[in-house]
C-alpha cells in the first residue's frame, strides 16, 4: 500500500476565497450542505442547469437579457447534438470586458492592460478609457469596410495590445476572430486561413524574437494574393510597431491601419448576440494532417474564462495576471480574458530568457504579477539555468503559478516551492478543443507533488476504461472523457458540414460520451488527478498499459540528461509492441552504456521490470510543437514503418527524419546495412 501523499501547499485563509463563497452561496440558495470542494463539484456536474445559472450570477454577467435557465433537463442528458446553452440570453463578450462589473469607472485613468515587449525596455498601459476608444474606432472601421456578423478578421499579430484591440473589435459587432502567430510559416497560415475565408487580415510589420528582428509584410501580402483569390478577403492592413507611418500601397495590396480606421467615430453599440455566437476560430495542435478549425463560442469562452479565473485561481480586481503565451496557442484567450475578474493584464510579446530567466522574473516583479501563467518546459528552462530564491525575491505579491501544455513532474513541484516559495501550483489541463480546463486549481484544496489539485468544476470528468467502464475510483490508469455538456464544448469544426470530423474527434471511442485521448489516473483519496500521456501514444509491450509520463518522470534525478522521448513501436512483422527510449543529452554530457545501466535499472525499481525499454538510444533533437510539447504520436508512426506528413504546428519538423532509420532496426538493437545510425 502506498504512502498517503504529503502537501506542499494550503490556502491561508481559505475562508476568504471566491470559490467558498461560491459554495456558501450555493448552499443558501439550494438549500445544500455542500462542504468541500468534492461536494460541490458533484452538484455543479449533476445539477448543470442549477450550477451555471448560479456561476452566471456570481461572475456578474453582463447582458441585455438576461436568462431564466442555463439548460433544460433533455438537453443536459446529452453531449452530442451540442446543447443549446442559454438560449434566452442576448450579451456581448467584449462589453463583458469593457463594462465589467469588474472594472473601475471609465473615468479612472489607472491601467487595466499593459503591453510589454522583449525585455521589458518597451511597456505601455492603457487604462479602460482608452482601451474603449481604440476598440470603438476599429470597430467602426470594420463595420465601414463591410464587415457583418459572422464574417472572419484574421491577424497575423504578435501577443500585443494592438492584436488585442482588433480582437475585441471584431467581438463587439458580431465578427469572428482568428490569428496566427508572425513566426508562423507561409503555408502554417494558408492551412488556416484558407478553410475559413477572412474578410480582412491584418498583420504586423515586424516584430522581434530572441533578440532578432523578423520581418512580417511581404509573407503578409504573399498570404493575402492567395486570399484574394482563393477567398473572400477584401483588405490587408498593417499594424506599424513603435508607431511607424505607412503610406496606402494599393499596388502592393495593402492599406495602413492609419487610413483604415481614419475618419470614425469612437463610440459605438455592442452587438447583443446569443451565447451560442461564434467567438473565435482557433486550431487544433494536430502534429499531422490538415488543421482542424475549432469554432467557440462567445458564451462558452466568457462563461469558461470567468469560472477558471475567479473560482480556480481566485483571481480579483486587485490581482495582476500575465500568461506567457503567443496568440497560436488557445492559451491566448486566458492572457486576454484577465480583464473579466477585473485584474490588470499583462500582454508579453517576445522571448521570456531575452536578456536573461532573471530578467523576466524581475519584470514580473516591477510590474506586481499576482498570477503567473507559464508551461512545464519554461519551469524546467529556469531550473536548468540555476534560478534560486535570491532572483525572485522581487515577485513580492506572487501567489499563484499555472503550467499547462505538458505534464509538470513532482521534482518540478520541489524546486517550485524551494524557489518561488507558497504559491498555490497549479497543473491545469485541458486545451484547445474546450477552450479552458478539464482538471486544475481549487484554491480550497492542498497542492500535492505530481498531481492536479482536482477536476474543473462543471466538467464531468471520469476514467474509463477500454471497454467504457468508469474506474477513476479505483485509482487505476484510464481514458479521460467527459460524460455531461459543458458549455465551452466547440459549436463546431469551420467546414465540417456534415459534421463527421467532430464526431471522429471526440465521439468514435464511446458513444455519446466525450473523449480527450488523455490516459490518466485519479487519487482516490485526494481525488486529484495525474496525467501519463496522450492514449494514442500510450506504451503496451506484452499487454501492460503505462504512459510515458511515468518513464519521464522517474527519470527526472538524471540531470545530465535535457529530455526525453519514450514511444512504442509495432511494425507488421512484429508479434509484440516494443518501447523505445530516446534521450538528449545536456551539452558537455555524454551517453554512454553506465548511463543506459543506470536508466534502466532505476525505471525496474521505480516502476516494475515490464517497464523497462527494449532499446534506449541517444538522440541529437526531440521534435516538438510550436507550444512545446513533445510530438509523440508522428515519431511512434514513423518507427513503426509508417509515412507522415508533419503538419506546421511542429517547430522542428527536419527532426523527424532521424527518427526513420529506427523502422528498421532488429531485435538485437542493429539496423540493417544500409541505414546507419
Amino acid at each position: 500500500m502506498s504512502a498517503p501523499l504529503r502537501s506542499l501547499w494550503t490556502h491561508p485563509e481559505v475562508a476568504s476565497t471566491r470559490i467558498e463563497s461560491f459554495r456558501h452561496l450555493a448552499n443558501e440558495k439550494h438549500n445544500l450542505s455542500l462542504s468541500n470542494y468534492h461536494d460541490l463539484w458533484e452538484w455543479s456536474t449533476d445539477s448543470l442547469n442549477d450550477f451555471w445559472m448560479l456561476l452566471w450570477e456570481f461572475t456578474k454577467v453582463q447582458a441585455s437579457i438576461q436568462p431564466d435557465y442555463a439548460i433544460t433537463d433533455s438537453e443536459a442528458a446529452s453531449l452530442t447534438p451540442v446543447p443549446n446553452w442559454f438560449p434566452q440570453a442576448r450579451f456581448n463578450f467584449a462589453q463583458n470586458i469593457l463594462e465589467s462589473s469588474y472594472a473601475p469607472p471609465v473615468e479612472d485613468e489607472r491601467p487595466i492592460l499593459t503591453g510589454v515587449r522583449e525585455g521589458g525596455s518597451n511597456i505601455e498601459h492603457v487604462s479602460l478609457s482608452e482601451l474603449r476608444s481604440r476598440v470603438g474606432v476599429l470597430a467602426n472601421a470594420l463595420t465601414r469596410a463591410g464587415v457583418q456578423r459572422l464574417d472572419r478578421v484574421a491577424c497575423i499579430g504578435s501577443n500585443s495590445i494592438s492584436t488585442f484591440t482588433i480582437f475585441l473589435a471584431a467581438a463587439s459587432i458580431g465578427a469572428i476572430f482568428t490569428c496566427c502567430s508572425p513566426e508562423m510559416g507561409e503555408k502554417g497560415i494558408l492551412d488556416r486561413f484558407l478553410q475559413v475565408k477572412p474578410k480582412v487580415l491584418f498583420t504586423d510589420d515586424w516584430i522581434v524574437y530572441n533578440g532578432k528582428r523578423i520581418e512580417c509584410l511581404e509573407k503578409a501580402k504573399r498570404v493575402a494574393s492567395v486570399l484574394r483569390t482563393r477567398g473572400d478577403l477584401q483588405t490587408l492592413v498593417v499594424i506599424p510597431r513603435d508607431n511607424e507611418s505607412y503610406m496606402d500601397d494599393l499596388e502592393a495590396g495593402f492599406q495602413s491601419l492609419q487610413s483604415f480606421s481614419a475618419g470614425v467615430a469612437e463610440n459605438y453599440a455592442f452587438a447583443q448576440l446569443h451565447f451560442s455566437h461564434p467567438l473565435v476560430v482557433v486550431y487544433s495542435s494536430g502534429t499531422t494532417g490538415q488543421p482542424k478549425c475549432l469554432v467557440h463560442t462567445a458564451g462558452g469562452v466568457l462563461l469558461k474564462q470567468k469560472l477558471e479565473q475567479i473560482l480556480c485561481t481566485d483571481m480579483t480586481e486587485n490581482s495582476v495576471y500575465m500568461q506567457y503565451t503567443t496568440t497560436n496557442w488557445i492559451m491566448y484567450l486566458y492572457a486576454v480574458s484577465g480583464l473579466l475578474s477585473g485584474a490588470r493584464s499583462i500582454l508579453y510579446d517576445g522571448s521570456p530568457v531575452i536578456p536573461s530567466p532573471v530578467k523576466f522574473l524581475d519584470m514580473l516583479g516591477r510590474l506586481q504579477v499576482t498570477h503567473f501563467g507559464t508551461s512545464a518546459h519554461y519551469l524546467s528552462l529556469l531550473e536548468s539555468s540555476g534560478i534560486t530564491t535570491k532572483d525572485v525575491n522581487n515577485l513580492k505579491r506572487l501567489k499563484v503559478i499555472t503550467s499547462t501544455g505538458s505534464v509538470l513532474t513532482e521534482p518540478q513541484y520541489y524546486w517550485v516551492y524551494k524557489v518561488f516559495g507558497p504559491v498555490q501550483l497549479s497543473s491545469i489541463a485541458g486545451g484547445t478543443d474546450i477552450a479552458g480546463a478539464f482538471v486544475g486549481g481549487a484554491p480550497n484544496l492542498p497542492v500535492y507533488a505530481g498531481w492536479c489539485q482536482a477536476r474543473t468544476l462543471g466538467m464531468k470528468v471520469q476514467i474509463y476504461s477500454d471497454d467504457g467502464h468508469p474506474i477513476e475510483a479505483t485509482g487505476q490508469a484510464g481514458e479521460l472523457v467527459c460524460t455531461a455538456p459543458f458549455p465551452s464544448q466547440p459549436a463546431y469544426f469551420w467546414g465540417d458540414e456534415d459534421g463527421k470530423r467532430y464526431h471522429s474527434a471526440y465521439f468514435e471511442k464511446f458513444q455519446g460520451i466525450w473523449h480527450q485521448g488523455d490516459y490518466i489516473r485519479m487519487d482516490p483519496v485526494t481525488k486529484g488527478v495525474q496525467f501519463l500521456g496522450r492514449s494514442d501514444g500510450v506504451l503496451n509491450p506484452s499487454g501492460v498499459r503505462f504512459g510515458s509520463a511515468e518513464i519521464y518522470n522517474t527519470l527526472t534525478i538524471f540531470t545530465q540528461i535535457e529530455d526525453m522521448l519514450c514511444i512504442g513501436q509495432r511494425r507488421l512483422h512484429d508479434r509484440d509492441e516494443q518501447v523505445l527510449l530516446f534521450v538528449k543529452m545536456k551539452e558537455g554530457h555524454t551517453y554512454d552504456n553506465k548511463l543506459e545501466k543506470a536508466i534502466r535499472t532505476r525505471i525496474r525499481q521505480d516502476l516494475s521490470p515490464r517497464h523497462v525499454p527494449k532499446f534506449i538510444f541517444e538522440t541529437p533533437e526531440i521534435p516538438m510543437t510550436v507550444n512545446g510539447k513533445k510530438t509523440e504520436l508522428p515519431v511512434k508512426k514513423i518507427v513503426s514503418g509508417q509515412k507522415v506528413t508533419p503538419s506546421s504546428t511542429i517547430l522542428n519538423p527536419a527532426s523527424l527524419e532521424w527518427y526513420e532509420q529506427f523502422a528498421h532496426i532488429d531485435q538485437k538493437g542493429s539496423l540493417k546495412a544500409n541505414h546507419k545510425l
